[in-house]
């Protein structure tokens, strides 16, 4: 562990900051959650590339997320990655990257990249234990650009549960995601946190409303020795029976020694 100051300048993606929402994402705020928990000290937000003069040397952390582009060159890069492979990125310090096809991209740019993959969040079951029993069969969990679709499909089906991303407890929806015996998410962080807890997932696609391409998924699951890997539609309701059939055909568990290795490598280069 590197980092001996009081506080840990660190850049997340805001949905309040920058989306005027009442709540945070729980994909975006993964990361100041388990900074906090893996060096026991606080974080503050830092934009770099609308830095205050006297932030001008601040060395800023990047961690869980597809936020390089607001990288600048003090930026220091644990696990995040690219969200669309034709974005502008700056040079940084890299410790570790999500995944090969951001590692990649970022090669031919003449930047150094360490063979180092993971998304941080793979890391949550270390430092968070979810007692929670197994109540539902099915869980759901849209990006939260399609929730209100998704919940209007099942707000009389009880037996799905329908997780919102948007709440300010990490803790809340991990408990909500290990709740279920298997997850059907077209959230990237719906997955990465349901295969860190070994529960299995399906990659689905409710709409085009997600914002890039679908870089950052493909990057994850190369990450986990998974590829050819496609999203499946759901753009219309399914009935319990269709979702059991789409879990049978498309549910993806990830080898535990898999994640243990990019558990161990993220650790050993980690900053905190």
């Amino acid at each position: 562990m590197f980092v001996s100051r009081k506080t840990i300048p660190l850049f997340w993606w805001s949905s309040i900051k920058f989306e005027n929402k009442k709540q945070e994402n729980f994909g975006d705020i993964i990361g100041p959650y388990l900074i906090k928990k893996i060096c026991q000290k606080e974080v503050r937000f830092i934009q770099p590339k609308k830095r205050k003069l006297f932030q001008y040397f601040t060395k800023v952390y990047f961690t869980v997320g597809s936020i390089l582009p607001h990288v600048d060159k003090k930026s220091i890069v644990w696990g995040s990655g690219l969200i669309d492979k034709n974005t502008n990125i700056l040079n940084a310090s890299f410790l570790a990257i999500r995944g090969p096809i951001s590692r990649k991209i970022l090669l031919k740019k003449g930047y150094s990249i360490p063979e180092v993959y993971g998304d941080p969040a793979l890391l949550l079951p270390n430092f968070y234990s979810s007692y929670e029993k197994k109540i539902y069969k099915i869980g759901i969990i849209p990006h939260y650009v399609d929730y209100e679709l998704v919940l209007n499909w099942y707000i009389d089906t009880p037996s799905i549960k329908i997780i919102n991303l948007l709440n300010n407890s990490v803790e809340a929806v991990i408990n909500e995601i290990c709740s279920c015996e298997t997850i059907i998410s077209s959230s990237l962080h719906g997955i990465i946190v349901s295969h860190s807890y070994n529960i299995p997932a399906v990659w689905v696609k409710f709409s085009n409303n997600l914002f890039g391409d679908d870089i950052k998924f493909h990057d994850y699951f190369e990450s986990v020795k998974i590829s050819n890997i496609s999203s499946t539609k759901f753009e219309e309701k399914k009935t319990k029976k269709e979702l059991i059939r789409l879990i049978e055909q498309k549910s993806i568990l990830i080898n535990v020694e898999v994640i243990k290795s990019l558990q161990k490598g993220l650790m050993d280069v980690c900053p905190f």
